[in-house]
């Protein structure tokens, strides 16, 4: 071995090895629990049951909307899966390295604590429609193509649901304008498409007239 390199310290040479395998190791385990979540995804989507009969197709095409939203609620929860799954081995992997360069770890955890506290209660409302979004998703309180009428905090919308996302839930109301509700705003659901008419029942306040019958008119004329 030369002499220059007997002099270079261990961890210059062992540290950047360390930091390659480091982040090697966090991008397979990335891949394979991704692979994992999109496997659990395609199960989920193809335990939809196959009709031979026609009449068990009729029924089936029928409820092919009801698939569409399981379909959807599906693929949102898994996208939101990996997503958690990136941030936390990335928060793990950028620990590890810094501990490997002698940065000192707690200091830098207990500060970014401090600052999440504080951009967590500034955006909190964020926060809120994110969680309320997820709540939403899991429990199938609404779907695409479900008309629904929702309370807010500062009133209330009802229409088709045409896109549910994690932060605002899109409607169209009959007049055919859209609303963008904020998932953390809505204090509860009325789903008309779950169990019921699919639509509001229609108010029938409207005053009989009165109509003269035809052959009055006839024997006037005459």
């Amino acid at each position: 071995m030369p002499d220059w390199l007997k002099q270079v310290p261990d961890t210059w040479l062992f540290v950047p090895i360390k930091i390659v395998v480091l982040l090697a190791a966090g991008g397979i385990l990335r891949w394979v629990l991704h692979r994992v979540i999109d496997r659990a995804m395609r199960q989920a989507l193809a335990s939809q049951p196959r009709h031979r009969l026609r009449a068990a197709q009729a029924l089936a095409a029928a409820a092919s909307l009801g698939h569409e939203r399981r379909s959807q609620r599906i693929r949102a929860l898994g996208s939101l899966a990996k997503s958690l799954v990136t941030v936390v081995l990335l928060l793990i992997v950028v620990l590890e390295v810094l501990d490997l360069l002698s940065f000192p770890v707690t200091t830098i955890v207990a500060s970014t604590t401090v600052i999440g506290l504080t951009v967590g209660f500034g955006a909190q409302n964020i926060v809120k429609d994110l969680i309320s979004g997820v709540l939403l998703l899991v429990d199938d309180q609404l779907g695409v193509g479900d008309y629904v009428e929702m309370a807010e905090s500062s009133g209330g919308a009802s229409g088709i649901v045409e896109a549910v996302g994690f932060r605002v839930t899109q409607l169209r109301d009959d007049d055919g304008t859209v609303w963008y509700v904020r998932n953390g705003e809505v204090l509860r659901v009325g789903n008309y498409s779950q169990g019921g008419a699919g639509r509001p029942p229609v108010k029938r306040d409207l005053k009989p007239i009165a109509v003269r019958p035809p052959g009055r008119r006839l024997l006037r004329t005459r």
